[in-house]
């Protein structure tokens, strides 16, 4: 298990769930207060800088409503910009349990809801969290499809900028 710290003022972001490799102990990111600094520092649009990363990343409020994401992650829910700013991340998701009443996080079932309950925690606390286990409902009662895949998140400012995984079809 590696240690994660900001490689400009050494905060403590967490740990990583990899093996040490040559004996290095120490991974770097960047925290939430350094963030904005790294990303001016590059000259690079926030929205460009989301597109170097490999994976589906979403830029989500501590209202759990969907304020960015990158193309890989547009891509990933089928919809543009326009189509899921703002919007609950159930929706956006196009879980099932969106569409009862009450809609995305009024629903029993979002008490349950990994990302949801990942997002607030970081949120709340501002630390990250790293690859926690995460499933899915997607569909109605006739066309079900279930997923499970990884979420990991870290706050950037006000938002959390929220990862996902390994992403798999489930039966």
């Amino acid at each position: 298990m590696l240690e994660q710290v900001c490689l400009y003022c050494n905060t403590h972001l967490g740990f990583v769930e990899e093996e040490a490799i040559n004996e290095i102990t120490v991974s770097h990111g960047v925290c939430s207060d350094c963030f904005p600094q790294f990303v001016a520092g590059t000259g690079v649009k926030f929205s460009d800088f989301l597109d170097t990363f490999p994976v589906p990343l979403f830029v989500v409020g501590s209202d759990c409503r969907i304020q960015g994401a990158n193309s890989l992650g547009r891509a990933a829910v089928g919809k543009d910009l326009a189509g899921m700013q703002n919007r609950p991340a159930g929706e956006v998701f196009e879980c099932k349990y969106a569409g009862l009443p009450g809609g995305c996080g009024e629903t029993v079932h979002c008490k349950s809801c990994t990302i949801r309950k990942t997002v607030m925690a970081t949120t709340k606390s501002g630390s990250p969290c790293f690859r926690v286990p995460a499933y899915m409902d997607l569909g109605d009662y006739l066309n079900r499809k279930s997923l499970r895949f990884l979420v990991s998140t870290q706050q950037v400012g006000e938002v959390v900028v929220l990862r996902i995984d390994d992403v798999e079809p489930t039966t």
